[in-house]
Protein backbone atom coordinates (compact mmCIF):
# COMPACT_ATOMS: atom_id res chain seq x y z
CA UNK A 1 0.00 0.00 0.00
CA UNK A 2 2.89 2.49 0.74
CA UNK A 3 4.41 1.43 -2.30
CA UNK A 4 1.28 2.26 -4.07
CA UNK A 5 0.98 5.52 -2.55
CA UNK A 6 4.45 6.80 -3.50
CA UNK A 7 4.59 6.07 -6.77
CA UNK A 8 0.96 8.31 -7.14
CA UNK A 9 2.96 11.04 -5.87
CA UNK A 10 5.79 10.58 -7.93
CA UNK A 11 4.08 11.01 -11.37
CA UNK A 12 4.59 14.84 -12.16
CA UNK A 13 1.08 15.31 -13.17
CA UNK A 14 -0.06 14.79 -9.77
CA UNK A 15 3.11 16.96 -8.51
CA UNK A 16 1.28 19.78 -10.53
CA UNK A 17 -1.75 19.31 -9.05
CA UNK A 18 -0.32 19.27 -5.48
CA UNK A 19 1.05 22.48 -6.65
CA UNK A 20 -1.99 23.70 -8.04
CA UNK A 21 -4.00 22.82 -5.08
CA UNK A 22 -1.31 24.59 -2.48
CA UNK A 23 -1.70 27.44 -4.39
CA UNK A 24 -5.64 27.50 -5.01
CA UNK A 25 -6.25 27.53 -1.59
CA UNK A 26 -4.14 29.75 -0.22
CA UNK A 27 -5.05 32.26 -2.39
CA UNK A 28 -8.61 31.61 -1.57
CA UNK A 29 -7.67 31.66 2.19
CA UNK A 30 -6.03 35.64 1.57
CA UNK A 31 -8.77 36.13 -1.14
CA UNK A 32 -11.67 35.66 1.96
CA UNK A 33 -9.49 37.48 4.32
CA UNK A 34 -9.07 40.48 2.04
CA UNK A 35 -12.64 40.44 1.15
CA UNK A 36 -13.48 40.59 5.52
CA UNK A 37 -11.39 43.90 5.43
CA UNK A 38 -11.95 45.83 1.97
CA UNK A 39 -15.67 45.21 1.94
CA UNK A 40 -17.83 43.25 4.68
CA UNK A 41 -16.02 44.89 7.70
CA UNK A 42 -16.79 48.97 6.29
CA UNK A 43 -20.16 47.64 5.24
CA UNK A 44 -20.89 46.25 8.89
CA UNK A 45 -19.73 49.53 10.17
CA UNK A 46 -21.90 51.57 8.04
CA UNK A 47 -24.80 49.45 9.20
CA UNK A 48 -26.68 49.60 12.68
CA UNK A 49 -24.98 47.71 15.50
CA UNK A 50 -27.40 45.11 16.56
CA UNK A 51 -27.66 44.14 12.21
CA UNK A 52 -23.73 44.40 11.89
CA UNK A 53 -23.11 42.06 14.93
CA UNK A 54 -25.82 39.27 14.02
CA UNK A 55 -24.21 39.27 10.31
CA UNK A 56 -20.74 39.13 11.75
CA UNK A 57 -21.25 36.57 13.78
CA UNK A 58 -23.08 34.24 11.14
CA UNK A 59 -20.38 35.36 8.49
CA UNK A 60 -17.27 34.64 10.97
CA UNK A 61 -19.19 31.31 11.61
CA UNK A 62 -19.16 30.15 8.41
CA UNK A 63 -15.83 31.20 7.30
CA UNK A 64 -14.16 29.33 10.06
CA UNK A 65 -15.06 26.17 8.47
CA UNK A 66 -13.63 27.15 4.89
CA UNK A 67 -10.67 28.64 6.60
CA UNK A 68 -9.56 25.47 8.48
CA UNK A 69 -10.15 23.59 5.54
CA UNK A 70 -8.25 25.81 3.22
CA UNK A 71 -5.67 25.74 5.53
CA UNK A 72 -5.28 22.55 6.36
CA UNK A 73 -5.35 21.73 2.37
CA UNK A 74 -2.02 24.01 1.83
CA UNK A 75 -0.23 22.27 4.66
CA UNK A 76 -0.84 18.95 3.11
CA UNK A 77 0.14 20.04 -0.41
CA UNK A 78 2.76 22.85 0.48
CA UNK A 79 4.11 19.32 2.80
CA UNK A 80 3.96 17.17 -0.33
CA UNK A 81 5.28 19.68 -2.72
CA UNK A 82 8.08 20.20 -0.07
CA UNK A 83 8.67 16.44 0.33
CA UNK A 84 9.07 15.62 -3.34
CA UNK A 85 11.30 18.72 -4.66
CA UNK A 86 12.52 20.51 -1.40
CA UNK A 87 10.98 23.17 -2.57
CA UNK A 88 11.43 25.79 0.69
CA UNK A 89 8.83 28.49 -0.97
CA UNK A 90 6.02 25.63 -0.50
CA UNK A 91 7.27 24.99 2.92
CA UNK A 92 7.38 28.11 4.04
CA UNK A 93 4.41 29.42 2.70
CA UNK A 94 2.23 26.12 4.29
CA UNK A 95 3.79 26.92 7.77
CA UNK A 96 2.53 31.11 7.23
CA UNK A 97 -0.83 29.37 6.52
CA UNK A 98 -0.92 27.05 9.95
CA UNK A 99 0.59 30.29 11.69
CA UNK A 100 -2.91 31.78 10.81
CA UNK A 101 -4.13 29.64 13.40
CA UNK A 102 -2.42 30.72 16.54
CA UNK A 103 -2.47 34.45 15.56
CA UNK A 104 -6.30 33.85 15.37
CA UNK A 105 -6.83 32.22 19.12
CA UNK A 106 -4.31 35.14 20.22
CA UNK A 107 -5.06 38.01 18.88
CA UNK A 108 -8.89 38.15 17.35
CA UNK A 109 -10.51 35.13 19.58
CA UNK A 110 -10.67 37.41 22.32
CA UNK A 111 -12.26 40.52 20.32
CA UNK A 112 -14.99 37.56 19.39
CA UNK A 113 -15.72 36.51 22.56
CA UNK A 114 -16.49 40.08 23.89
CA UNK A 115 -18.68 40.89 20.39
CA UNK A 116 -20.70 37.19 20.90
CA UNK A 117 -20.75 38.09 24.65
CA UNK A 118 -22.41 41.79 23.68
CA UNK A 119 -24.80 40.04 21.15
CA UNK A 120 -26.07 37.47 23.77
CA UNK A 121 -26.35 39.92 26.75
CA UNK A 122 -27.85 43.00 24.43
CA UNK A 123 -24.90 45.11 27.16
CA UNK A 124 -22.51 47.04 25.68
CA UNK A 125 -23.41 48.01 22.23
CA UNK A 126 -22.29 50.90 22.17
CA UNK A 127 -18.58 49.29 22.31
CA UNK A 128 -19.15 47.48 18.91
CA UNK A 129 -18.20 49.75 16.61
CA UNK A 130 -14.87 50.04 18.43
CA UNK A 131 -14.22 46.64 18.64
CA UNK A 132 -14.82 45.91 15.00
CA UNK A 133 -12.36 48.30 14.55
CA UNK A 134 -9.73 46.86 16.52
CA UNK A 135 -11.20 43.21 14.91
CA UNK A 136 -10.62 44.69 11.52
CA UNK A 137 -7.13 46.01 12.36
CA UNK A 138 -6.22 42.75 13.64
CA UNK A 139 -7.73 40.71 10.75
CA UNK A 140 -5.27 42.79 8.00
CA UNK A 141 -2.76 40.59 9.89
CA UNK A 142 -4.21 37.58 8.60
CA UNK A 143 -4.34 39.14 5.73
CA UNK A 144 -0.99 40.39 5.53
CA UNK A 145 0.18 36.49 6.52
CA UNK A 146 -1.92 34.80 3.86
CA UNK A 147 -1.02 36.93 1.21
CA UNK A 148 2.88 36.75 2.03
CA UNK A 149 2.33 32.84 1.83
CA UNK A 150 0.95 33.29 -1.78
CA UNK A 151 3.68 35.06 -2.84
CA UNK A 152 6.00 32.80 -1.57
CA UNK A 153 3.87 29.71 -3.27
CA UNK A 154 3.71 31.36 -6.58
CA UNK A 155 7.50 32.64 -6.51
CA UNK A 156 8.02 28.98 -5.49
CA UNK A 157 5.94 27.91 -8.48
CA UNK A 158 8.39 29.51 -10.53
CA UNK A 159 11.75 28.83 -9.11
CA UNK A 160 13.63 26.22 -10.90
CA UNK A 161 13.95 23.79 -7.40
CA UNK A 162 10.05 23.56 -8.06
CA UNK A 163 9.98 21.26 -10.82
CA UNK A 164 12.67 18.39 -10.17
CA UNK A 165 11.30 15.24 -9.58
CA UNK A 166 13.22 12.27 -7.83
Amino acid sequence: MATHVMNLFSNSTTLIAAKTVTVASIGLFAGVALSYNAVIMPALKATSNKNALSVWSNSCRTAKNLQVGLILTSLIGGSTVYYKTENPYFLTGALLMVLNIPFTFAFIMPINKTLLNIQQSGKGEESINVLFGRWDILHFGRTLISSIALGLTVWGSYSGKSVTLY
